[in-house]
Parts: structure tokens; C-alpha cells; sequence
């Protein structure tokens, strides 16, 4: 029973209902988490029905440490899979629902009580084997569902949306708690979620999806700081993007002129007619330590508080919207008078346009 170091790769993936299609490539080595996100509708279920071989694909492959698992039932791939519902067995006890994946799996009688004790001091719950499943905290049967998901040594982790009917305090404690978990354990990990705050913490790379294809992929500081789509960019709140034209090129960038004014934009990808500007980059006082500041004005429409933030509304030249995303100190400006602000120019980008996708042509 003892790990092996795997990766897990999807090569020309596709699945058809009628009208929607899911067609999608990508790996996840060994240790890795990749978070697969996107709005409901998606095709991110699809994609780990998929992998797990509860579907089968109208074409592509499915690896694992280079063996194609196609041909192979649900229950010979050693692939577990945490379900958003957890489909946790009632009738059996903690130990009993650990223990069921390893009498499949034919480990020996003498193995199983050791894997399960190790399992459950993994989750923080040492002492849970004999306690029934009805007398457990919604984040305590998720830990046992991890726990039971990791206690076979799975070749690969699949976990859909498995916070998702969680209140908000106990999915934070459970997402800090799932990085502890996942450390033990070098099977690749595909977490699904539709939530962009939970997919930013817990994946090593995060692949954004859209209508079944992915739309974008990278970590999670670059997909986040520098989207290269603007669906990307509105997904994760990263910033604001603006309607530009390009007026001249040079060997550091690209003038442009925007709502905002006059702009450079830093050499980033194939200058469009839609530019990216981080939270970051914006302040109502001067960046003092940012060579390409450049100040500009615009009406205030209203403000408010979120907690961490301070969110100033702004109405521009060209009537567009604009927020500012500042400090929860931060003194509110009054509705109707003209706001001050700075930018930083180094940090804007160039975004390409939500993509279409041609299925005649796939």
C-alpha cells in the first residue's frame, strides 16, 4: 500500500450533452493541487465524473503515472473522491466508513486498524473511530470524509465543491485545516469549487473554466495580478477594466488613451482595446515610491464599507464605472464631489476579450 509518486494528466478530454460540450487538456504532478473553478454550469462536475469513471469521454485519455485508465471501472483506478454531499454511510461508524474503502481494496485485516488510526490523527479527530456519523458537526464529517478518501493511498484526490454547504467561519478553519491534510499525501489533487477565494488559497495552480473549455491557467498570484482575459480578470475581482485605443507603440509599452486619461501600459501581451488595472494600482493618495504615478479626477457616486475594505465609487468622463478599493480607515469621500486618485502604470495590462470558442472546428 505504499504511495507512489504520480502525476495525473487529461489529453483531448470530451464529453457532449446535446448542445454543451467539455473539452479540455491538462496535468497535476505529484503533490500538486490543481483548483478547478468557474461559474455553476461550467463542466467542472463533468470533468472529475470524468476522471473518476462514474462518465465515460467520447474521446481523449486519462493518465495516471503514465498508465491510461479508460478501460478501467471506477473501482480499479484508485482514485478517490470526495462528494459534495460527502456520501458518507449512516449505517456505519467512523471507523466503518474508513474501513470500507480498504476492504475493497483487499487490505489485510491487521493493516486496516492502523491505517485508520493514522488517518484519523491526520484529521484531527483521534478518538472518532466508534462515533456514529448522525452525532458529528458538518466539519467533522468532512474531515472524515477526507480521511477516508486518503486511507487507500489514492494513485489521485478528487474533491467536488466539498465546503460548499458549510457556513462561511467553518470553511475558512476547514480550507486552512485542508492545507495541513493535503501535505500528507503526494497523490495530485483536483479540487473543484466555484468559489474564487477558496480556489486562490488551496490550489498550487488554479485553471479557470468557462462553457466546458478552460479559459485560463497559471498560479494563483499570476492569475490573480496578472489575468490575461478580461473574464478572468471580473472573476476574481482583481480590478477594473477599461475601454482603451491604442495611440503608439514604443520599445517600453503602448500609449493609450483611456477614461483615465492619457496612459502607458508596460510591454504585456498584444495590446487590445480593453486594458486591466490590478487594485493594487489605484490609491486616493500618491504611491511615493512609484516612478510612473499619474494622477487623475473623477466624480464620486457613493462609497462603502465591506469589512476589509473601503469601496469608493466613481463616475467617469465617459459615464463608465470605476472602483476604488482602499483601506478600511480610509475617510469616506462625499457623493457628488470631484475624488482625486493616482496610478501606478507599471502594474496595468492589456487583457484579450472573453473567448469564443469554435466548436465546428474541435
Amino acid at each position: 500500500m505504499s504511495e507512489k509518486n504520480s502525476s495525473l494528466e487529461v489529453q483531448g478530454l470530451k464529453k457532449s450533452y446535446g448542445a454543451f460540450s467539455v473539452s479540455l487538456d491538462f496535468k497535476v504532478d505529484a503533490g500538486e493541487t490543481l483548483a478547478l473553478v468557474g461559474p455553476s454550469g461550467s463542466g467542472k462536475t463533468t470533468v472529475i465524473n470524468l476522471i473518476a469513471g462514474l462518465l465515460s469521454p467520447d474521446a481523449g485519455k486519462i493518465i495516471v503515472n503514465g498508465e491510461e485508465l479508460n478501460r478501467l471501472p471506477a473501482w480499479k483506478r484508485n482514485i478517490s473522491m470526495v462528494f459534495q454531499d460527502l456520501a458518507l454511510f449512516p449505517h456505519l461508524d467512523v471507523g466503518g466508513n474508513i474501513n470500507y474503502g480498504l476492504v475493497i481494496r483487499k487490505v489485510p485485516r491487521k493493516e486496516r486498524q492502523k491505517i485508520i488510526n493514522e488517518t484519523l490523527e491526520m484529521v484531527r479527530l483521534p478518538s472518532y473511530a466508534s462515533r456514529r456519523i448522525h452525532t458529528l458537526s458538518g466539519g467533522e464529517r468532512q474531515r472524515v470524509a477526507i480521511a477516508r478518501a486518503l486511507a487507500s493511498k489514492p494513485r489521485a484526490l478528487l474533491l467536488d465543491e466539498p465546503f460548499s454547504s458549510l457556513d462561511i467561519p467553518l470553511r475558512k478553519m476547514l480550507r486552512q485545516e485542508f492545507l495541513e491534510i493535503r501535505s500528507h499525501s503526494k497523490a495530485p489533487c483536483l479540487f473543484v469549487t466555484h468559489d474564487r477565494e477558496e480556489a486562490l488559497m488551496l490550489g498550487d495552480k488554479v485553471a479557470l473554466m468557462s462553457e466546458g473549455r478552460i479559459v485560463e491557467s497559471g498560479s494563483s498570484k499570476e492569475i490573480f495580478l496578472n489575468p490575461k482575459t478580461e473574464f478572468a480578470a471580473r472573476f476574481f475581482g482583481a480590478g477594473q477594466i477599461l475601454p482603451c485605443k491604442v495611440l503608439q507603440k514604443h520599445c517600453d509599452g503602448t500609449f493609450i488613451s483611456s477614461p483615465l486619461g492619457s496612459l502607458n501600459v508596460p510591454i504585456s501581451g498584444t495590446p487590445g482595446d480593453k486594458f486591466f488595472i490590478p487594485n493594487d494600482a489605484i490609491s486616493l493618495e500618491e504611491f511615493p515610491s512609484a516612478p510612473d504615478r499619474k494622477s487623475f479626477s473623477a466624480l464620486c457616486t457613493g462609497s462603502f464599507f465591506s469589512g476589509p475594505n473601503f469601496v469608493v465609487k466613481l463616475s467617469l468622463d465617459d459615464s463608465s464605472s470605476f472602483e476604488i478599493i482602499s483601506g478600511a480607515r480610509t475617510a469616506a469621500p462625499s457623493p457628488g464631489c470631484v475624488v482625486n486618485a493616482w496610478i501606478d502604470q507599471s502594474l496595468l495590462r492589456f487583457v484579450e476579450q472573453n473567448p469564443q470558442y469554435d466548436r465546428a472546428n474541435e
